[in-house]
């Protein structure tokens, strides 16, 4: 049955007056959404699965058959093989976005084209630009041309997948400009681990939050790693301790459950380095051990009320 315009009109303004009576968030609404559409989860799930395994096998039937075929390919054929490949790829994914039929596998051809249109790229200059080492160089090109063609059609299709290949190839670029300009690799993981957070807590507030996990999980460790390498072996060493501190507060300020899990996971690590450095011929090494796993069951259990103190907030 087709409802009609002002009908719709009217029952929008329903629910959003409800929605302020009641005190309703975003988050509560999409839930209800979902909740009503469970009958069709179990389907939807099992078309989901089949079509990444089906991506699955198309490329590696496709990195198979370049294997096979690699030696005897001309410089032009290898650059049709691996680029042409991923832009059909490409292609097909965001016709498959605009047909409700076919939505569903626009994800593994997109995927199939984030991994073969940088080969390509890569092929490309390998070939035809053999006299060129700088790799820091050619990344740039690979990864801005990826993350330019990945905007566009996000910003013109609007999808989560989109979303999240435009801000990967983002950092792919960022990192490989600030490798070109020799910056300090420790402020290099530093400045895109907090750039990196900034950017998900964002994302994580937006429609697309289910791209945010992935990058709270790569900024935190990011961060977690150039502050270790900063740190170490310094008087000033005791500051680690401060940055997990920090971390932990912003997942829980974030509602972030895998950048939580990063930073106890960050703690443990902190406090091996620690037991080693510090406590390992000071009580003996069997005590230190001990002490240490107290201490993680005791943080485990701390991890645990706050992982069901965010699922209770979200």
């Amino acid at each position: 049955m087709m409802t009609s315009a002002p009908d719709k009109h009217a029952a929008l303004a329903q629910i959003a007056e409800l929605a302020r009576q009641h005190h309703l968030t975003r988050q509560d609404i999409l839930q209800a959404v979902k909740a009503g559409a469970e009958p069709e989860e179990g389907s939807s799930m099992l078309q989901k699965m089949l079509s990444y395994i089906g991506g699955a096998f198309v490329f590696c039937g496709l990195c198979t058959y370049v294997g096979m075929v690699w030696e005897d390919l001309d410089s032009l054929s290898r650059v049709i093989i691996t680029l042409g490949s991923g832009f059909v790829a490409f292609i097909l994914g965001l016709l498959a976005l605009g047909d409700p039929r076919y939505i569903r596998t626009s994800t593994p051809l997109l995927l199939i084209a984030a991994l073969m249109q940088p080969s390509g790229i890569f092929v490309m200059l390998y070939e035809y630009f053999p006299s060129s080492n700088d790799l820091a160089g050619a990344a740039c090109v690979v990864f801005g041309f990826m993350l330019l063609q990945q905007a566009i059609a996000f910003f013109s299709r609007k999808r989560g997948s989109l979303l999240f290949f435009t801000v990967l190839f983002f950092y792919l670029f960022m990192s490989a400009a600030l490798d070109k300009l020799e910056i300090d690799p420790r402020y290099n993981a530093l400045t895109l681990g907090v750039s990196g957070l900034l950017v998900s807590w964002v994302i994580n507030r937006s429609i697309h939050h289910a791209v945010a996990p992935f990058f709270f999980f790569t900024g935190s460790i990011a961060i977690a790693a150039a502050a270790f390498d900063f740190l170490q072996d310094t008087p000033a060493d005791v500051l680690l301790i401060g940055v997990v501190a920090l971390l932990i507060m912003v997942s829980v300020q974030a509602n972030s459950r895998t950048m939580l899990t990063v930073s106890i996971l960050t703690l443990l690590a902190y406090l091996v380095y620690y037991t080693e450095e510090y406590f390992k011929d000071v009580v003996g090494w069997p005590l230190a051990l001990v002490l240490l796993g107290i201490i993680m069951i005791g943080i485990s259990s701390y991890a645990l009320k706050l992982g069901r103190r965010m699922k209770t907030i979200s």
